[in-house]
């Protein structure tokens, strides 16, 4: 079992108000404007659930942090995968001043497994995935959610190709992503151009598919639009501007990552072929 330790800090609403000034960077009114809408309707509930994966994300994580929105209906959580830098006393820096919670990993599990964690803690009606190393903008949000507050989508994720990026790819990102589409596409019928993106928001009754999952590692980002497409969760792309990375390296071994996805994309057509074979 992991181990995990849990640490929790909220405002009220007046401390949130009274701390907005903090955030200067992005303009947030369109995404405040939506979450106001959708307090009209449900006054109660917590409506976005920003969730950061980290690991040894030191030299970014702080910045990340003071570039988010603070509304009452937001919660951030950051899940630290056991960093082997500073990274934890860098997100205790922040003194952000909304709802944030800080989980922390005993035991390095992986990105997949990161994120399982934080969706598993979330309380929002969206929950969105934001990478840490700085390479995804807060100004991007509104872009994710703004689908799935008016009913055109389950599941959103943050495109470079419908937006826009400044730097560039390697060619095995062009080729891996360019290979995946046209599987996905011919074996499942949905179009994802950007498929390894981790910028992501999903609607809460998209959770159970979280629990089934078996790649937890970077093959989790396909895996979660394969099972998505078999419970018939609609998905859209979406525009948002992805930075280069200045600070620090990936850690995606490619021929690890290769086999998994090639393992991944396997199982999954089997499931959708004995799931076709199911309706005759």
């Amino acid at each position: 079992m992991k181990t995990l330790t849990f640490k929790k800090n909220s405002c009220s609403l007046i401390e949130t108000l009274k701390h907005n000034h903090y955030k200067t960077d992005y303009d947030f009114q369109e995404l405040y404007q939506s979450l106001d809408e959708q307090e009209s309707i449900d006054d109660n509930s917590l409506h976005l659930s920003i969730i950061l994966p980290v690991y040894n994300e030191a030299r970014t994580i702080l910045k990340l942090i003071q570039s988010l929105p603070i509304h009452k209906s937001i919660e951030i959580i950051i899940v630290d995968d056991h960093s082997t830098d500073n990274s934890l006393e860098e997100i205790n820096k922040a003194n952000y001043k909304g709802k944030i919670h800080i989980i922390e990993h005993k035991v390095n599990s992986g990105y997949g497994a990161a994120l399982l964690t934080g969706i598993r803690y979330s309380k929002g009606k969206i929950f969105i995935t934001m990478d840490s190393d700085g390479q995804h903008q807060a100004s991007d949000l509104h872009n994710l959610v703004k689908p799935i507050f008016d009913g055109q989508a389950d599941i959103t994720i943050g495109s470079r190709y419908k937006g826009t990026y400044n730097y560039k790819l390697p060619l095995s990102t062009r080729i891996g992503e360019a290979v995946l589409e046209v599987v996905i596409r011919i074996f499942f019928g949905q179009k994802v151009k950007n498929n390894q993106g981790g910028f992501r928001a999903f609607h809460r009754k998209t959770i159970k598919m979280f629990e089934d999952t078996r790649f937890h590692g970077y093959a989790f980002t396909t895996e979660l639009i394969l099972s998505a497409v078999l419970r018939n969760h609609r998905i859209k792309e979406c525009p948002i501007a992805l930075l280069g990375r200045e600070h620090g390296a990936s850690y995606i071994i490619l021929n690890k990552l290769f086999i998994s996805l090639l393992l991944c994309v396997w199982l999954y057509i089997l499931k959708n072929t004995k799931r076709l074979l199911s309706r005759r």
